[in-house]
């Protein structure tokens, strides 16, 4: 019998493949995967489709396409605890409404939204903000990343993902706009328009509308033929 306890942040990886390397008392080995337990379907889902990533100068990864991250791949994202860049946002304008008399509100969308001149006479703490949004920015990518990969190589974690010498840079971009489509559900993104009220009670996990649009495109967002599981998100070269 397998001791969750012994390693619950590797036990979610039997969710996805066969085997898994457990911690114990007698060090690290490969343990079979338990038993699955089946559902009665009446009538069996479809298998997920797969998408292709990449080309062949850069590295090409067939990744299941699920049409969104499954509530195990959620719980990973938040295990990660990243910095939630709104509540840092809503920190910074509430300083500097205090100096400036200006609504919070107002400060918060020039903050998340780059507006350096409206911020003029506070540009220290206009800057400090736009690295801390980037570097969170690039942090989440990685985990967006990993947690899509993990779906083929289970015991992949963030620091493989952003290895050069593991995955090209130009395939990491890929899968993240791949990982961002499967968060959002192949929709759109869509601009909310965030009001002084919500700046006290903002839900957990909901990015901070910019005004930019989604970049992730792909060819396979409707149902799939018989004879076309196989899909390729994009082929750029290398730069």
């Amino acid at each position: 019998m397998i001791d969750k306890s012994a390693s619950p942040e590797l036990f979610p990886a039997f969710l996805h493949g066969n085997k898994a390397n457990i911690i114990c008392c007698r060090g690290k080995y490969t343990a079979p995967f338990l038993n699955m337990l089946k559902l009665p379907f009446k009538t069996s889902p479809q298998k997920f489709e797969k998408v292709v990533v990449g080309n062949s100068q850069i590295g090409e990864l067939e990744l299941p396409k699920y049409g969104d991250l499954s509530p195990n791949e959620r719980l990973f994202i938040k295990s990660q605890n990243l910095a939630d860049i709104r509540l840092e946002a809503v920190k910074v304008a509430k300083s500097i409404a205090t100096k400036s008399g200006k609504a919070v509100i107002e400060i918060y969308s020039a903050l998340t939204q780059g507006d350096s001149e409206s911020l003029a006479d506070y540009l220290e703490e206009f800057v400090s903000f736009q690295d801390l949004m980037e570097d969170n920015s690039v942090a989440r990518n990685l985990v967006l990343a990993t947690t899509v990969i993990r779906r083929l190589v289970p015991e992949w974690e963030v620091e493989n993902t952003g290895d050069p010498t593991q995955i090209h840079p130009k395939l990491l971009e890929l899968i993240i706009e791949f990982a961002k489509n499967e968060e959002s559900g192949w929709q759109e993104a869509v601009n909310q328009k965030i009001t002084e009220e919500d700046l006290g009670n903002l839900p957990p996990n909901i990015e901070i509308p910019t005004g930019e649009k989604s970049t992730g495109e792909s060819a396979a967002t409707g149902p799939k033929s018989s004879g076309s599981r196989k899909k390729t998100l994009a082929t750029s070269q290398p730069g």
